[in-house]
């Protein structure tokens, strides 16, 4: 499959409030200024099937759901996001810029709620060998800062993110679970430089573009 695709896939993850879809516009809107072609689509969704499962493993109201039920509908998802979007374009020589990735179910589900984090790597492999991301940049920020962020609150002493509105699934869960994810997220990267970088997104968001403009220039054709 890989050397079909002429074009490259970069993932920008990490926790909560790292601002991966601000940055992900401006990375877009950077590579076109250099000429490149260049797109940016969110996972899970992109596809009218992936944005009906991203509601589902996002709902709020729906109390639990498993979390090896939840590395298949992600998959699928993505599986479908890759079939109509993703492998087309890189196909035709464009770079995906990709919100959120296969390395956020590994973050997640894996060390975060304990489905064993090879298994879903081998899983990806199975369905999409020879499909990796170019480069995956790990947005990186503290809990508390990632969701005071996104909310505009800070978070409570105790060991649970509480907030009185909305959040959504994975923003419910609590501080246990999203240090663990935060750590994963930093073993992976450990793991794999020559896949992964991380950029400290606590900076100003002009410093933060400039560090991931860097790095994807590193791993550009």
């Amino acid at each position: 499959m890989a050397a079909s695709l002429s074009g490259q896939l970069i993932v920008l993850d990490g926790p909560e409030g790292g601002g991966k879809t601000t940055q992900g516009k401006r990375l877009v809107d950077h590579l076109r200024q250099c000429g490149k072609r260049a797109h940016l689509v969110h996972d899970p969704g992109s596809t009218e099937l992936s944005e009906k499962i991203r509601q589902m493993v996002l709902d709020p109201t729906i109390a639990h759901i498993d979390p090896r039920t939840e590395v298949l509908l992600y998959m699928a998802s993505r599986a479908e996001m890759v079939a109509e979007v993703i492998e087309p374009a890189l196909k035709q020589g464009q770079i995906i810029v990709c919100d959120r990735f296969v390395s956020s179910t590994v973050a997640y589900q894996g060390y975060g709620a304990g489905v064993p984090p090879d298994a879903i790597w081998e899983m990806w492999q199975l369905l999409f060998s020879g499909l990796e991301p170019d480069l995956t940049i790990i947005l990186d920020l503290a809990v508390e800062e990632g969701f005071t962020r996104i909310h505009g609150k800070k978070v409570l002493p105790d060991s649970q993110i509480a907030f009185s509105f909305h959040r959504d699934r994975m923003e419910s869960k609590d501080r246990a679970f999203h240090e663990k994810v935060r750590q994963g997220f930093l073993a992976m990267a450990e793991e794999r430089p020559d896949r992964f970088a991380v950029v400290d997104a606590s900076r100003p968001p002009d410093d933060v573009a400039r560090s991931i403009a860097e790095a994807v220039t590193r791993v550009l054709r």
